[in-house]
Protein backbone atom coordinates (compact mmCIF):
# COMPACT_ATOMS: atom_id res chain seq x y z
CA UNK A 1 0.00 0.00 0.00
CA UNK A 2 1.37 3.17 -0.73
CA UNK A 3 0.92 5.60 2.48
CA UNK A 4 1.46 9.06 0.04
CA UNK A 5 -1.77 8.18 -2.14
CA UNK A 6 -3.69 7.28 1.24
CA UNK A 7 -2.31 10.49 3.00
CA UNK A 8 -3.50 12.14 0.31
CA UNK A 9 -6.71 11.42 0.94
CA UNK A 10 -6.85 12.44 4.06
CA UNK A 11 -5.55 15.75 3.22
CA UNK A 12 -8.11 16.43 0.27
CA UNK A 13 -10.77 14.29 1.76
CA UNK A 14 -11.55 16.49 4.84
CA UNK A 15 -13.37 18.99 3.20
CA UNK A 16 -16.88 18.57 2.85
CA UNK A 17 -17.61 21.56 0.44
CA UNK A 18 -16.43 22.98 -2.90
CA UNK A 19 -17.13 26.74 -1.45
CA UNK A 20 -14.08 28.62 0.14
CA UNK A 21 -14.96 31.01 3.03
CA UNK A 22 -13.68 34.41 2.69
CA UNK A 23 -11.25 34.79 5.49
CA UNK A 24 -12.20 37.18 8.17
CA UNK A 25 -11.29 40.87 8.17
CA UNK A 26 -10.71 42.51 11.17
CA UNK A 27 -11.58 39.70 13.31
CA UNK A 28 -9.78 40.05 16.87
CA UNK A 29 -7.86 37.70 17.52
CA UNK A 30 -8.75 34.87 20.62
CA UNK A 31 -5.61 33.06 22.43
CA UNK A 32 -5.18 29.48 21.38
CA UNK A 33 -8.19 29.08 19.04
CA UNK A 34 -8.31 29.22 15.07
CA UNK A 35 -12.15 29.40 14.68
CA UNK A 36 -15.31 29.03 16.76
CA UNK A 37 -18.63 27.32 15.21
CA UNK A 38 -21.25 28.08 17.16
CA UNK A 39 -19.52 28.42 20.41
CA UNK A 40 -17.39 25.58 19.96
CA UNK A 41 -13.54 26.23 19.97
CA UNK A 42 -11.10 25.11 16.87
CA UNK A 43 -8.14 25.31 18.52
CA UNK A 44 -4.78 26.94 17.17
CA UNK A 45 -2.99 23.57 17.67
CA UNK A 46 -5.58 21.52 15.63
CA UNK A 47 -5.41 24.02 12.97
CA UNK A 48 -1.60 24.06 12.93
CA UNK A 49 -1.51 20.14 12.76
CA UNK A 50 -3.48 19.98 10.02
CA UNK A 51 -1.64 22.73 8.25
CA UNK A 52 1.57 21.22 8.56
CA UNK A 53 0.58 18.08 7.36
CA UNK A 54 -0.83 19.71 4.09
CA UNK A 55 2.09 22.02 3.69
CA UNK A 56 4.18 18.77 4.15
CA UNK A 57 1.91 16.69 1.03
CA UNK A 58 2.59 19.39 -1.33
CA UNK A 59 6.28 20.13 -0.43
CA UNK A 60 6.92 16.66 -1.03
CA UNK A 61 4.42 16.62 -4.33
CA UNK A 62 6.53 19.46 -5.46
CA UNK A 63 9.80 18.61 -4.56
CA UNK A 64 10.68 21.83 -3.19
CA UNK A 65 9.42 24.34 -0.22
CA UNK A 66 9.96 26.75 -3.33
CA UNK A 67 6.33 25.72 -4.24
CA UNK A 68 4.66 27.26 -1.60
CA UNK A 69 5.74 30.77 -2.70
CA UNK A 70 4.31 30.62 -5.82
CA UNK A 71 1.41 32.91 -6.84
CA UNK A 72 -1.93 30.89 -6.43
CA UNK A 73 -3.22 30.06 -10.10
CA UNK A 74 -6.83 31.34 -9.25
CA UNK A 75 -6.05 34.31 -6.71
CA UNK A 76 -2.05 36.31 -7.58
CA UNK A 77 -2.75 38.12 -4.72
CA UNK A 78 -2.23 35.08 -2.92
CA UNK A 79 0.66 32.09 -2.62
CA UNK A 80 0.50 28.63 -2.70
CA UNK A 81 0.80 28.69 1.14
CA UNK A 82 -2.04 31.03 2.50
CA UNK A 83 -4.34 29.05 -0.41
CA UNK A 84 -3.63 25.94 1.69
CA UNK A 85 -3.85 28.00 4.83
CA UNK A 86 -7.22 29.02 4.09
CA UNK A 87 -8.09 25.74 2.93
CA UNK A 88 -7.33 23.63 5.87
CA UNK A 89 -9.12 26.47 8.35
CA UNK A 90 -12.01 25.83 6.24
CA UNK A 91 -11.82 22.05 6.11
CA UNK A 92 -11.70 22.11 9.96
CA UNK A 93 -15.01 24.55 9.91
CA UNK A 94 -16.78 22.37 7.58
CA UNK A 95 -16.11 19.07 9.61
CA UNK A 96 -17.13 20.77 12.86
CA UNK A 97 -20.54 21.65 11.37
CA UNK A 98 -21.11 18.16 10.31
CA UNK A 99 -20.13 16.81 13.59
CA UNK A 100 -22.27 18.98 15.60
CA UNK A 101 -25.56 17.73 13.46
CA UNK A 102 -24.30 14.50 13.80
CA UNK A 103 -23.81 14.74 17.72
CA UNK A 104 -27.60 15.90 17.42
CA UNK A 105 -28.26 12.62 15.83
CA UNK A 106 -26.67 10.28 18.26
CA UNK A 107 -23.80 9.40 15.98
CA UNK A 108 -20.50 8.91 17.44
CA UNK A 109 -17.02 7.52 16.64
CA UNK A 110 -17.23 3.94 15.92
CA UNK A 111 -13.71 3.01 18.35
CA UNK A 112 -13.49 -0.03 17.18
CA UNK A 113 -13.67 0.25 13.15
CA UNK A 114 -11.39 3.03 13.36
CA UNK A 115 -8.62 0.41 15.12
CA UNK A 116 -9.58 -1.93 12.17
CA UNK A 117 -8.69 0.28 9.48
CA UNK A 118 -5.78 1.92 11.01
CA UNK A 119 -4.40 -2.22 11.73
CA UNK A 120 -5.29 -2.73 8.11
CA UNK A 121 -3.20 0.46 6.94
CA UNK A 122 -0.14 -0.90 9.13
CA UNK A 123 -0.36 -4.37 7.81
CA UNK A 124 -0.54 -3.54 4.54
CA UNK A 125 2.50 -1.44 4.92
CA UNK A 126 4.31 -4.08 6.67
CA UNK A 127 4.16 -3.44 10.23
CA UNK A 128 4.41 -0.25 13.02
CA UNK A 129 7.89 -0.06 12.43
CA UNK A 130 7.51 0.45 8.60
CA UNK A 131 4.09 2.46 9.22
CA UNK A 132 6.22 4.85 11.84
CA UNK A 133 8.92 5.45 9.27
CA UNK A 134 7.11 6.20 6.32
CA UNK A 135 4.90 8.63 8.62
CA UNK A 136 8.31 10.15 9.73
CA UNK A 137 9.12 10.84 6.22
CA UNK A 138 6.44 12.42 5.37
CA UNK A 139 6.28 15.05 8.40
CA UNK A 140 3.01 12.89 9.81
CA UNK A 141 2.20 11.15 13.13
CA UNK A 142 -0.09 8.20 14.39
CA UNK A 143 -2.27 10.88 16.15
CA UNK A 144 -3.24 12.71 12.97
CA UNK A 145 -3.97 9.35 10.96
CA UNK A 146 -6.19 8.06 13.76
CA UNK A 147 -7.90 11.54 13.75
CA UNK A 148 -8.40 11.52 10.02
CA UNK A 149 -9.91 7.87 10.30
CA UNK A 150 -12.14 9.41 13.37
CA UNK A 151 -13.72 11.86 11.16
CA UNK A 152 -14.10 9.19 8.47
CA UNK A 153 -16.10 7.44 10.42
CA UNK A 154 -18.19 9.82 11.98
CA UNK A 155 -18.86 10.97 7.96
CA UNK A 156 -19.62 7.46 6.46
CA UNK A 157 -22.66 7.43 9.55
CA UNK A 158 -24.16 11.03 9.29
CA UNK A 159 -24.32 10.13 5.10
CA UNK A 160 -25.99 6.86 5.38
CA UNK A 161 -28.58 8.62 7.91
CA UNK A 162 -28.71 11.56 5.33
CA UNK A 163 -29.04 9.26 2.43
CA UNK A 164 -32.21 7.62 3.21
CA UNK A 165 -33.56 11.19 4.36
CA UNK A 166 -32.37 12.90 0.78
CA UNK A 167 -33.60 9.26 -1.18
CA UNK A 168 -34.86 10.79 -4.74
CA UNK A 169 -38.26 10.57 -5.99
CA UNK A 170 -39.24 9.16 -8.77
CA UNK A 171 -40.38 12.49 -9.91
CA UNK A 172 -37.17 13.97 -8.97
CA UNK A 173 -34.94 11.04 -11.27
CA UNK A 174 -37.59 11.50 -13.93
CA UNK A 175 -37.13 15.64 -13.87
CA UNK A 176 -33.20 15.32 -14.18
CA UNK A 177 -33.21 12.95 -16.56
CA UNK A 178 -35.30 15.64 -18.80
CA UNK A 179 -33.07 18.39 -17.79
CA UNK A 180 -29.88 16.18 -18.49
CA UNK A 181 -30.81 13.61 -20.84
CA UNK A 182 -27.69 14.63 -23.44
CA UNK A 183 -25.46 13.86 -20.43
CA UNK A 184 -26.09 10.20 -21.00
CA UNK A 185 -25.44 8.92 -24.81
CA UNK A 186 -23.68 6.28 -27.04
CA UNK A 187 -22.36 7.83 -30.07
CA UNK A 188 -19.79 7.07 -32.74
CA UNK A 189 -17.55 9.36 -34.38
CA UNK A 190 -14.42 9.41 -36.57
CA UNK A 191 -11.70 12.31 -36.10
CA UNK A 192 -8.71 13.96 -37.45
CA UNK A 193 -6.30 15.49 -35.12
CA UNK A 194 -3.57 17.91 -35.57
CA UNK A 195 -1.17 19.80 -33.39
CA UNK A 196 -1.63 23.25 -35.05
CA UNK A 197 -4.62 25.28 -35.23
CA UNK A 198 -4.04 26.45 -39.05
CA UNK A 199 -3.66 23.15 -40.47
CA UNK A 200 -6.99 21.78 -39.04
CA UNK A 201 -8.73 25.10 -40.53
CA UNK A 202 -7.00 24.14 -43.66
CA UNK A 203 -7.85 20.65 -43.27
CA UNK A 204 -11.68 22.14 -42.43
CA UNK A 205 -11.72 24.36 -45.71
CA UNK A 206 -10.77 21.01 -47.89
CA UNK A 207 -13.73 19.14 -46.37
CA UNK A 208 -15.92 21.34 -46.76
CA UNK A 209 -15.51 21.55 -50.67
CA UNK A 210 -15.84 17.98 -50.37
CA UNK A 211 -12.41 16.39 -49.62
CA UNK A 212 -13.09 12.51 -48.29
CA UNK A 213 -12.46 12.90 -44.29
CA UNK A 214 -11.43 9.82 -43.93
CA UNK A 215 -8.36 9.83 -47.01
CA UNK A 216 -7.25 13.62 -44.95
CA UNK A 217 -7.34 11.47 -41.44
CA UNK A 218 -5.10 8.43 -43.08
CA UNK A 219 -2.79 11.23 -44.48
CA UNK A 220 -2.43 14.16 -41.88
CA UNK A 221 -3.72 12.61 -38.50
CA UNK A 222 -1.63 12.32 -36.24
CA UNK A 223 -3.63 9.51 -34.02
CA UNK A 224 -2.10 6.97 -35.93
CA UNK A 225 -4.36 4.55 -33.80
CA UNK A 226 -7.42 6.20 -35.74
CA UNK A 227 -5.78 7.17 -38.88
CA UNK A 228 -5.46 3.83 -39.95
CA UNK A 229 -8.95 3.47 -39.94
CA UNK A 230 -9.68 6.34 -41.47
CA UNK A 231 -10.23 8.08 -38.33
CA UNK A 232 -12.83 6.43 -37.09
CA UNK A 233 -13.73 6.07 -33.13
CA UNK A 234 -15.83 3.47 -33.00
CA UNK A 235 -18.92 3.80 -30.30
CA UNK A 236 -18.23 4.99 -26.96
CA UNK A 237 -20.60 6.54 -24.11
CA UNK A 238 -20.95 9.48 -22.13
CA UNK A 239 -17.74 9.94 -19.65
CA UNK A 240 -15.31 8.28 -22.12
CA UNK A 241 -14.09 11.60 -24.04
CA UNK A 242 -12.41 14.68 -22.58
CA UNK A 243 -14.78 17.80 -22.04
CA UNK A 244 -14.13 19.53 -25.15
CA UNK A 245 -14.39 16.49 -27.48
CA UNK A 246 -18.01 15.29 -25.49
CA UNK A 247 -18.71 18.95 -25.96
CA UNK A 248 -18.63 19.18 -29.49
CA UNK A 249 -20.35 15.00 -30.13
CA UNK A 250 -23.30 16.51 -27.65
CA UNK A 251 -23.68 20.10 -29.69
CA UNK A 252 -23.65 18.86 -33.66
CA UNK A 253 -25.83 17.01 -35.93
CA UNK A 254 -25.10 13.16 -37.26
CA UNK A 255 -23.49 13.80 -40.36
CA UNK A 256 -21.69 17.19 -39.44
CA UNK A 257 -18.16 17.61 -39.31
CA UNK A 258 -17.48 20.40 -36.41
CA UNK A 259 -14.67 23.06 -36.86
CA UNK A 260 -11.73 22.32 -34.81
CA UNK A 261 -11.55 21.91 -30.97
CA UNK A 262 -8.62 22.03 -28.84
CA UNK A 263 -8.02 19.61 -25.94
CA UNK A 264 -4.92 18.60 -24.42
CA UNK A 265 -4.37 16.29 -27.44
CA UNK A 266 -4.40 18.82 -29.97
CA UNK A 267 -7.15 19.90 -32.55
CA UNK A 268 -9.94 17.86 -33.39
CA UNK A 269 -11.88 17.98 -36.07
CA UNK A 270 -15.00 15.60 -35.59
CA UNK A 271 -17.15 14.01 -37.67
CA UNK A 272 -20.53 12.27 -35.87
CA UNK A 273 -21.68 9.29 -37.36
CA UNK A 274 -24.12 8.33 -34.63
CA UNK A 275 -26.16 9.74 -31.44
CA UNK A 276 -28.06 8.15 -28.94
CA UNK A 277 -29.45 9.40 -25.88
CA UNK A 278 -29.72 6.18 -23.49
CA UNK A 279 -32.94 5.33 -21.77
CA UNK A 280 -33.81 6.06 -18.49
CA UNK A 281 -33.76 2.63 -17.37
CA UNK A 282 -30.29 2.75 -18.40
CA UNK A 283 -28.94 5.23 -15.80
CA UNK A 284 -31.99 5.52 -13.57
CA UNK A 285 -29.33 4.15 -10.54
CA UNK A 286 -26.79 6.93 -11.63
CA UNK A 287 -29.14 9.67 -11.75
CA UNK A 288 -30.82 8.58 -8.43
CA UNK A 289 -27.56 8.79 -6.60
CA UNK A 290 -26.32 12.10 -8.30
CA UNK A 291 -30.03 13.32 -7.22
CA UNK A 292 -29.30 12.28 -3.68
CA UNK A 293 -25.65 13.74 -3.40
CA UNK A 294 -26.92 17.20 -4.33
CA UNK A 295 -29.82 17.16 -1.78
CA UNK A 296 -27.02 16.69 0.74
CA UNK A 297 -24.59 18.85 -0.79
CA UNK A 298 -27.47 21.44 -0.55
CA UNK A 299 -28.10 20.13 3.52
CA UNK A 300 -24.35 21.08 4.15
CA UNK A 301 -24.15 24.24 2.50
CA UNK A 302 -27.32 25.39 4.43
CA UNK A 303 -25.82 24.02 7.67
CA UNK A 304 -22.87 26.62 7.46
CA UNK A 305 -25.13 29.16 6.27
CA UNK A 306 -27.07 28.88 9.38
CA UNK A 307 -23.87 27.94 11.76
CA UNK A 308 -22.59 31.08 13.57
CA UNK A 309 -18.51 31.24 12.55
CA UNK A 310 -15.89 32.91 13.29
CA UNK A 311 -12.34 33.26 11.81
CA UNK A 312 -9.30 34.10 13.95
CA UNK A 313 -6.66 33.22 11.51
CA UNK A 314 -4.18 35.45 9.35
CA UNK A 315 -2.94 33.13 6.66
CA UNK A 316 -0.28 35.93 6.06
CA UNK A 317 1.16 35.21 9.15
CA UNK A 318 4.26 32.69 9.88
CA UNK A 319 3.15 29.48 11.55
CA UNK A 320 6.18 27.51 13.49
CA UNK A 321 5.87 23.78 12.54
CA UNK A 322 5.83 21.59 15.41
CA UNK A 323 8.97 18.91 15.48
CA UNK A 324 6.90 15.98 14.97
CA UNK A 325 5.41 18.14 11.88
CA UNK A 326 8.46 18.78 10.48
CA UNK A 327 9.96 17.50 6.98
CA UNK A 328 13.35 14.98 7.33
CA UNK A 329 16.05 17.98 6.09
CA UNK A 330 16.72 15.87 2.85
CA UNK A 331 13.72 16.25 1.95
CA UNK A 332 12.78 20.05 1.79
CA UNK A 333 16.16 20.76 0.16
CA UNK A 334 15.50 18.19 -2.42
CA UNK A 335 15.99 19.94 -5.80
CA UNK A 336 12.85 21.57 -7.70
CA UNK A 337 11.64 18.19 -9.94
CA UNK A 338 8.73 18.44 -12.42
CA UNK A 339 5.51 19.91 -10.18
CA UNK A 340 3.05 16.98 -11.43
CA UNK A 341 -0.22 15.96 -9.12
CA UNK A 342 -1.31 12.98 -10.64
CA UNK A 343 -5.23 13.18 -11.26
CA UNK A 344 -5.91 10.38 -9.51
CA UNK A 345 -4.74 12.14 -6.22
CA UNK A 346 -6.50 15.42 -6.87
CA UNK A 347 -10.29 13.96 -5.94
CA UNK A 348 -12.70 16.70 -4.57
CA UNK A 349 -10.14 18.70 -2.71
CA UNK A 350 -11.69 22.57 -1.59
CA UNK A 351 -7.60 23.58 -1.55
CA UNK A 352 -7.45 25.69 -4.38
CA UNK A 353 -4.45 23.39 -5.52
CA UNK A 354 -6.65 21.24 -7.72
CA UNK A 355 -7.15 23.64 -10.08
CA UNK A 356 -3.21 23.90 -10.08
CA UNK A 357 -3.23 20.58 -10.79
CA UNK A 358 -5.84 20.44 -13.43
CA UNK A 359 -4.00 22.64 -15.34
CA UNK A 360 -0.99 20.82 -15.21
CA UNK A 361 -2.30 18.24 -16.32
CA UNK A 362 -4.65 20.32 -19.21
CA UNK A 363 -7.48 18.26 -18.30
CA UNK A 364 -11.20 19.84 -17.61
CA UNK A 365 -13.41 16.58 -16.87
CA UNK A 366 -16.52 16.15 -14.59
CA UNK A 367 -15.77 15.71 -11.17
CA UNK A 368 -14.74 12.24 -9.91
CA UNK A 369 -13.80 11.64 -13.81
CA UNK A 370 -11.01 13.38 -14.17
CA UNK A 371 -7.91 10.64 -14.41
CA UNK A 372 -10.55 8.38 -16.25
CA UNK A 373 -11.49 10.30 -19.15
CA UNK A 374 -8.15 11.46 -19.88
CA UNK A 375 -6.67 7.56 -19.51
CA UNK A 376 -10.10 6.74 -21.71
CA UNK A 377 -9.51 9.03 -24.26
CA UNK A 378 -6.05 8.61 -25.19
CA UNK A 379 -7.07 4.94 -25.35
CA UNK A 380 -9.86 5.75 -27.77
CA UNK A 381 -7.71 8.25 -29.74
CA UNK A 382 -4.24 6.74 -30.00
Amino acid sequence: MNLKNTMNKIVLGVGLSALLITTACGTPKKEGVAATVNGVDITQEEFVKNYASQRNYYTLSAGSESYLTEKSPQDPSKTMDQVIKESVLNDLIDMEILKQDAEKLGIKAEEAEIDKELNTVKEQMGGQEAFNEQLKQMGSNEAYYRKYFTNLNIMKQYYKVKEKEFKASEDEIKKYYDEHKDEYFTADAAHILVKDVNEANLIKKELSKGADFAQIAKEKSTDKGSAEKGGELGEFSNGMMVKEFEDVVKSIKVGEISDPVESQFGFHIIKLNKFENKKLEEVKEIIESAVTQQKYKDHLDNLKKEAKIEKYVNVKDDIEIPEEFKLPTAATKAEDKSKETPADEVGNSTVETKEKAKANKASNTKENKNAKNTEKTEEKSK
